[in-house]
């Protein structure tokens, strides 16, 4: 049945067969979808509206020139309906692996408006995933930073139950596992990067506080295997190098070689799952002893990463993709 759903692509563990049928060792699985970008459904007079508002500086001019290029830029953004479905069947598919917890490391919307939230919770709610003990969200710069500044807009907080850049959170699962999560989005006001006045984006950074809050608490998840949530990327060799990292728009969130520091504390051989960077990882991608997974952009690629923890506390990392 699972195989109706999706097909297996690679798995860090070469000796599994080929299939994605949960094994009789597994005493906890989890799956990871990055980067949904939900696509909004803001009029087009509105969006050109914008542009063509007197605007304060060229510095603004070129913002909203990107934020429009960059939304309609989006695959599904003309079948909304289509892709929203994807979403579900593939929510719906991870319920028949067997998956105990879905990770969702940012980017669930496109333009941070309140109905593309709406609708991805739906999503979510529908097919059985909603709710503190199956689901854990981490934000996104597109779930954080509103791609069109003129649309009033609610917080994330309104509809998910999300950290913040100084406050992060662990959460113990069952069977010895742990969760960190991390908003690795930087604050709009106080701490904007100098790119994000041309561009609506943003370069993540992991803040001192963070690191504070970690060594203070990890003993809360000492000996657990622990698995750490972020959004932004932490490493640049894996992916190719384009326009998007002239000016460090898209270099690894700051901070990162701490963060690694800090979780080597806890478990030096724990997983990081990240997104940010819409490029597919290989599966057997680490950072010192860490296994780091980043599926790529699920509007353009349709991949997730199964992660399965058995009784011996090893972990192996399984790619996936929906089949459409």
């Amino acid at each position: 049945m699972a195989q109706a759903f999706f097909k297996w692509i690679d798995c860090t563990d070469k000796r599994r067969p080929r299939d994605l049928e949960r094994r009789v060792d597994t005493v906890y699985r989890m799956a990871q979808i990055t980067d949904i970008h939900l696509p909004g459904e803001i009029a087009l007079a509105t969006r050109l509206r914008d542009l063509v508002s007197p605007h304060g500086s060229i510095e603004n001019l070129s913002h909203e020139v990107s934020a429009i290029s960059n939304e309609f830029g989006h695959q599904y953004r003309s079948s909304r309906r289509l892709y929203a479905n994807l979403l579900k069947k593939a929510f719906v598919g991870l319920r028949r692996l067997g998956v105990d917890h879905l990770v969702i490391t940012g980017d669930l919307v496109h333009c941070g408006l309140a109905p593309e939230f709406l609708d991805v919770r739906a999503a979510l709610e529908v097919t059985g995933w909603w709710g503190q003990e199956r689901l854990t969200v981490v934000p996104g710069n597109h779930d954080r930073f509103n791609l069109y500044e003129n649309v009033k807009r609610e917080q994330m907080e309104s509809f998910f139950p999300v950290v913040s850049p100084r406050e992060p959170r662990f959460k113990v699962l069952p069977s010895g596992v742990a969760l960190l999560e991390i908003d690795s989005n930087r604050d709009p006001i106080d701490d904007r990067h100098y790119m994000e006045k041309w561009l609506p984006n943003t370069v993540g950074r992991i803040y001192p506080e963070v690191l504070d809050w970690i060594e203070s608490n990890r003993g809360m998840v000492q000996g657990m295997r622990l698995v750490t949530l972020v959004h932004h990327h932490i490493t640049s060799d894996w992916y190719p190098r384009r326009a998007s990292t002239f000016g460090g728009l898209m270099d690894p969130a700051d901070g990162v070689d701490d963060l690694i520091e800090a979780i080597d504390l806890i478990d030096p051989y724990s997983i990081i799952l990240h997104g940010h960077k819409h490029d597919i990882m290989d599966v057997d991608y680490t950072v010192g002893t860490h296994q780091v997974g980043c599926p790529g952009g699920f509007a353009e690629s349709l991949r997730l990463n199964l992660i399965d923890f058995n009784t011996h506390g090893e972990q192996s990392l399984t790619q996936l993709e929906l089949r459409i």
